[in-house]
């Protein structure tokens, strides 16, 4: 049984109970937000702490820098290395910190410090080959260096104008010089059977390629464009090369990179490689590069493509697009030494066929363009032979021996060419009298 008016004690009780909830949950908000605004602050001010850390590694770097290279003022006639050696230590670690990665001067004084080393092992290498690397590697951090320092200061919104004048005057050359002695390792790399040496050389001439191609320290370099673009050229070569060699490369990777010397000097090379390298391991990758070469190849290597091509297909059993390719190349390449051998494989297709009237006119076209061709001479008089054997008719066995007889009469001294298949067709035809005259040239293995 319900006690009346117990309503008005139960409401009251609820709502106090709810508004107790509510008040703790927000004391509890409020005290995580007091917190975590507690911890943005003091991450902030150890963000602060670590930026003006990383900015006085650079100082100090430069710092030393200043203290170990030649002045007079001070009396240094020669470069401190063994001082240089802590500058380098510094800025090396400054080239890898977040929070100094985006200062122009970072990269400055990195370029300034690897500099002095690139120019020292530079000096050494040419009395002591074995400092070639050393020059190698540093001429790799002096050009990645300078064009990092020039594209920084490139894009800031106010640049000054005699830093900019610096970077032309001395950066620049020294991003070149850095760039030759990558070039020139990469391309003695690049032919080694070491693994390592192949990875380093894909490196190098990774650098090279990508700053002759768009690094904006090189759109100034003047002295000779043309040279410019033969580096970007030679360090494609040279990295698709050592891509190629190094084991387990990726194939999509290694034929984007010989894409990149399609339209080059070193186009065959490409499709070469690529070819190559398809040859024996991926049959539809290796059909697709030699079409494409076949089809778009330029210079003297051109028709030895197209021609592959056409082999290939006849290989493959695939008559009817390996006719059409020699159409192609008798026509393009009518002057080739290979025209003669695309002519005899149409005719020789034909021949397999079975299609003895489309083989012998093939043939009868290539003794007429190469009547000195030993090869074409007597493949229409065969192919009228094996027509006349397959249809056993003497109208057909007549012919046969007219083209054989036309032989005789012309190669009187070359009776490989007739002897033995007139002495057949003779005593096919019952022509024993006729027969007997050429019984000699009859092989009876």
């Amino acid at each position: 049984m319900q006690v009346p008016g117990i309503e008005r004690f139960i409401g009251p009780a609820k709502n106090n109970l709810i508004m107790k909830k509510v008040f703790f949950l927000c004391a509890g908000l409020i005290a995580l937000s007091t917190t975590m605004n507690a911890q943005d602050k003091e991450a902030l001010k150890l963000e602060k702490q670590a930026i003006k850390e990383a900015e006085k590694t650079v100082k100090k770097a430069r710092q030393e820098y200043e203290m170990s290279i030649p002045n007079p003022t001070y009396g240094r006639k020669e470069t401190n290395f063994e001082k240089l050696d802590g500058a380098k230590a510094l800025i090396e670690q400054a080239v890898t910190n977040k929070y100094v990665q985006n200062n122009k001067d970072t990269w400055k004084v990195a370029a300034d410090i690897m500099y002095k080393y690139y120019a020292k092992y530079k000096t050494e290498a040419e009395s002591d080959e074995t400092k070639k690397a050393l020059e190698a590697e540093y001429g790799y951090k002096v050009a990645t260096y300078t064009i990092k320092y020039d594209s920084i200061l490139n894009i800031m919104p106010k640049k000054n104008e005699m830093e900019v004048k610096m970077v032309e005057a001395s950066y620049l050359p020294m991003a070149v010089q850095g760039i030759v002695s990558c070039l020139q390792t990469a391309q003695n790399l690049s032919t080694s059977e070491k693994q390592e040496d192949l990875i380093l050389g894909k490196k190098y001439a990774r650098l090279v390629a990508d700053a002759c191609t768009s690094a904006h320290i090189l759109q100034n370099y003047e002295k000779d464009k043309s040279t410019k673009q033969d580096w970007a050229v030679y360090g494609k070569a040279f990295y698709a090369q050592s891509l190629g060699g190094i084991k387990g490369s990726n194939d999509d990777e290694v034929e984007a990179a010989y894409k990149e010397l399609y339209g080059t000097q070193y186009e065959s090379v490409a499709y070469s490689a690529l070819i190559n390298r398809y040859r024996e391991t991926n049959k539809e990758r290796y059909m697709k590069i030699l079409s494409y070469a076949a089809e778009h190849a330029k210079g003297e290597n051109a028709p030895q493509f197209a021609f592959m091509y056409i082999q290939t297909l006849y290989t493959e059993g695939k008559k009817n697009e390996c006719i059409q390719q020699i159409d192609k190349f008798v026509e393009k390449y009518a002057d080739n030494d290979n025209a003669v051998n695309a002519y005899l494989m149409k005719g020789q297709i034909f021949f397999e066929d079975k299609k003895f009237d489309d083989a012998e006119k093939v043939f009868a076209d290539a003794v007429a363009k190469f009547p000195e061709e030993e090869r074409a001479i007597t493949m229409p008089a065969k192919c009228a032979w094996m027509k006349a054997q397959a249809s056993a008719t003497k109208a057909d066995r007549e012919k046969a021996i007219k083209l054989f007889k036309e032989l005789e009469t012309k190669y009187p001294n070359n009776p490989d060419y007739w002897g033995e298949p007139l002495y057949i067709l003779y005593n096919n035809n019952g022509q024993l009298q006729l027969r007997d005259k050429y019984k000699k040239y009859y092989n009876v293995n």
